[in-house]
């Protein structure tokens, strides 16, 4: 690994990504993983992604930071455990401080806002089941305050990557991207790949959504590393 390149090292927890990105001095990991509503079995995925940290020689003491794309249970319910047990910081943008300080049944249930006629249709069917498993998420989440608050434009180098925060507001007040300087960019929920690449389907503001979708196609993106589904050449994107 040449000085000015890093690692991303792709978890697929199921239905639900983490990366872990590697430098000279340790590691940073994108993303922790959690609950999915639709999930057979409740499972907050953290042995899935203990066992992951461990294959790739990321243990207590080697990792430098925590960084949460935005604060959604599926992303963010393991970071409070992370940071007592591997003793590394957390970062996360000041506007999603609610979904990890002080979350609530309808501020969880706000999320889930679609675009497309037939996924509205689907959550109305299976809202009474979403809404149990978000209480049980709810119950289930560890709170916790962030140590480091993101910014956009915000440099990290600091931890060993050579990224930058891309603030991008839409999916939650507070999504974040992080773009390296050879073109990679983890997007967390702003970019999925679920059956094709697109923006994400489900937004607290879908007009915010677009804004930030628009602003990152005048960036040079090479390779988009989405919270869901498998990476993504950007031109892909329609």
């Amino acid at each position: 690994m040449k000085p000015s390149e890093n690692r991303i090292i792709p978890i697929d927890l199921g239905g639900v990504n983490s990366y872990l990105v590697e430098t000279e001095q340790g590691f940073v990991l994108v993303d922790t993983g959690g609950h999915l509503v639709l999930d057979r079995t409740f499972d907050n995925r953290r042995q899935k992604l203990l066992d992951a940290l461990e294959t790739h020689g990321c243990t207590p003491g080697r990792l430098r930071l925590i960084l949460l794309t935005h604060g959604d249970n599926d992303h963010a319910a393991n970071a409070a455990y992370l940071r007592h047990n591997f003793q590394a910081p957390i970062a996360l943008h000041p506007a999603d401080l609610p979904l990890v300080q002080s979350p609530d049944l309808p501020l969880l249930m706000a999320s889930f806002r679609y675009r497309s006629p037939i996924l509205r249709i689907i959550f109305r069917v299976m809202k009474s089941k979403i809404t149990l498993v978000t209480r049980k998420t709810l119950d289930d989440f560890e709170r916790f305050q962030p140590d480091l608050l993101l910014e956009d434009g915000m440099e990290l180098s600091g931890y060993g990557i050579h990224a930058r925060v891309v603030s991008l507001p839409g999916h939650t007040p507070g999504s974040v991207g992080l773009l390296f300087r050879d073109g990679s960019f983890l997007s967390g929920d702003t970019l999925v790949n679920n059956k094709k690449p697109a923006g994400a389907p489900n937004a607290a503001d879908f007009k915010a959504l677009s804004q930030s979708i628009t602003l990152l196609k005048g960036m040079n993106i090479q390779t988009v590393y989405p919270g869901h589904g498998t990476s993504f050449s950007f031109r892909e994107l329609g």
